[in-house]
This record gives C-alpha cells, sequence and structure tokens, in this order.
C-alpha cells in the first residue's frame, strides 16, 4: 500500500512540476511577445517600436493605417488645417486634422506613442531628434514612401501586422484583375484621360502616379494622347495642359475632376469641348475634385477602380 501511494505522489508531482514549467514557458513567450523591439527606419535611425503602440502619428499615411486597422490620433491637413483626405471620411471621422508641416507644439498636444513620417521632409517643423523626443519616429525613405505598396508592407512589418498587408494588396490585386477583364471586354483598346480642372486651368495626370497609374498601369488602360506624350521626367501628378491641347485630346473616356465647376460650366459651352471624342459619343465622366482620383493608397485606389468601374461598366 505503501509503495502504491509513493507512486501516486510521485506521479502528482510530475505531473504537477510539468504544468508549472508548461505555464512558466507560456508566460516567458507571452513575455517576449510583449517587449518593445528595435528597428532600423528607412533613412538609418534605429527606433525602438513600443509593444502595440495605441496613439499612432502617420501625416500623409493615414491611407496605410487605416488599411491595417489602425486608426491614427490625429490626420493630415492643408489650408490652415481645413482641407483633409476627404476620401477617407468614413474611418477618420471625428479624428482631429494636424497641419501638413507637423508643428512641433501640435505633435506634443497629439501625445503618440509612435510616429511615422513619409520622408524626412516631412519633418518640416524641426529637426528628426525633436520629433523623436516626443515619440518614438520611424522615417520611411522617400521611395518606399512614394510606392504605396512597399509604404504599406513595410508600415505592417513594423506594426507586426504583415498579414494584414499582404491579405490587403492580394484583395487589390484580385479587385483589379476583375475590372480589367471588364473594361478590356466592354472598350478594349478605347483612349482613356483624366483631367482635373481647378482654378480656371487643365491638368492632365500621369500615367505612373496616383489615378494614372490606377488607369494605366493596373488596369493597363490605353492613355489618350495628352498623357500619352507627357515627357518622362514630368514629375508632377498632374500636368498642365492647354486649351489648344485640350482641344486636340483624342480620349474615348473622360473622366473630369471636379475641383472648379464655374470652369466646368465655361469650358462646355466653348467649341473646344464638343470636338473631343469622349464628349462626342457621351462618354465624359465627372468626379469630385475631392475625391480619390488625387491620390494613391490601397483605399484611394479601390475607390478610384470601383468609380471607373461603375461609370463604363455601369453596374
Amino acid at each position: 500500500m505503501k509503495s502504491r501511494n509513493l507512486v501516486t505522489a510521485c506521479m502528482a508531482t510530475a505531473l504537477l512540476l510539468g504544468a508549472c514549467q508548461s505555464e512558466n514557458e507560456n508566460s516567458s513567450d507571452a513575455g517576449s511577445a510583449s517587449e518593445p523591439k528595435t528597428v532600423t527606419d528607412g533613412v538609418g535611425n534605429e527606433v525602438t517600436i513600443p509593444n502595440k503602440p495605441e496613439r499612432i502619428i502617420g501625416s500623409y499615411l493615414e491611407d496605410p493605417l487605416v488599411t491595417l486597422g489602425v486608426t491614427p490620433v490625429v490626420q493630415w491637413s492643408v489650408a490652415s488645417r481645413e482641407s483633409t483626405q476627404v476620401y477617407l471620411e468614413e474611418y477618420l471621422e471625428g479624428i482631429d486634422p494636424i497641419d501638413s508641416v507637423l508643428p512641433l507644439e501640435a505633435v506634443m498636444d497629439a501625445e503618440p506613442d509612435l510616429i511615422f513620417a513619409p520622408g524626412e521632409t516631412s519633418l518640416q517643423s524641426g529637426d528628426y531628434e525633436q520629433y523623436n523626443s516626443i515619440a518614438p519616429t520611424y522615417v520611411l525613405d522617400q521611395e518606399t514612401a512614394d510606392d504605396w505598396r512597399a509604404a504599406l508592407t513595410e508600415i505592417g512589418e513594423v506594426l507586426g501586422l504583415e498579414d494584414k498587408a499582404a491579405e490587403a494588396l492580394a484583395t487589390y490585386d484580385a479587385r483589379v484583375a476583375e475590372v480589367k477583364e471588364a473594361l478590356n471586354e466592354k472598350i478594349g483598346d478605347s483612349k482613356v484621360a483624366a483631367v482635373w480642372v481647378i482654378g480656371g486651368d487643365f491638368y492632365v495626370v500621369a500615367p505612373d502616379v496616383a489615378s494614372g497609374a490606377v488607369l494605366f498601369e493596373d488596369l493597363e488602360l490605353e492613355p489618350a494622347n495628352a498623357i500619352a506624350n507627357l515627357p518622362e521626367d514630368a514629375g508632377a501628378h498632374w500636368n498642365p495642359i492647354s486649351r489648344e491641347a485640350l482641344a486636340e485630346l483624342d480620349a474615348d473616356y473622360l473622366f473630369l475632376v471636379d475641383g472648379d465647376p464655374d470652369t466646368i460650366k465655361s469650358l462646355k459651352s466653348e467649341a473646344i469641348w464638343s470636338g473631343i471624342p469622349a464628349v462626342e459619343q457621351g462618354n465624359v465622366f465627372e468626379v469630385s475634385g475631392k475625391s480619390s482620383w488625387l491620390y494613391n493608397g490601397y483605399q484611394a485606389n479601390m475607390q478610384t477602380i470601383d468609380s471607373v468601374y461603375e461609370h463604363i461598366i455601369g453596374e
């Protein structure tokens, strides 16, 4: 009997020790997962990223942040904090604006625990160390900041949200393939243009940035002459076009980005307007000047794709 009790006691002790060891291992894993991590940002700064930061500033990086399910504490703005990226309003409703120059006092008032900056030039109101003294500051190199896919991926990696970034990119590529096929069947190699009308002037989108990249790279639509003939080093997202060049625009489908209703109204009464093929064919689509067409990013591009699909396919 004593022998049986001794064996039972030993087994119980072994089980208890095993359970304790397992519990300690789990505690250790959880502890390591909650530790801050030190990374090197795009311009060579060593930055200690807090575990699960809750108050993030990412001025002009709000698109990748909300795509990753992160709501920033403030949002980028210009024109005395009156103009924001309206296309993100469903994600940023009630979020206070911060001036695009990121005034140090306003940054401090936001009480961030992490700051993302799209290139060093975005830290306009001080030097890096001043921002980094307020909160750990991670700077994307300019090439990454200008590439929405790369920016989304890198921010996802920093925040431990790589899976969400990869999922978003897969969703985007699937949507592009679907819409590209539908457009090819509907309009083939018809020529397309996007013209922004604002302040009495006209601008055509470059074919490799903003909504131009969506139209002519992702969806592989055929650019109209004014866009196809832009110099490779044009640089600007939107490039001025003269009235004479507008009169010769050979677009079969024209997206008119409305930044100035009075100028659009005046344009439609002029002779140069009626000669554009898209006008003759009834394929002119007005889109809001506050819409996604002026920006790039997962959210911006998806909204632009949906806009193109709606207007051309009509479903």
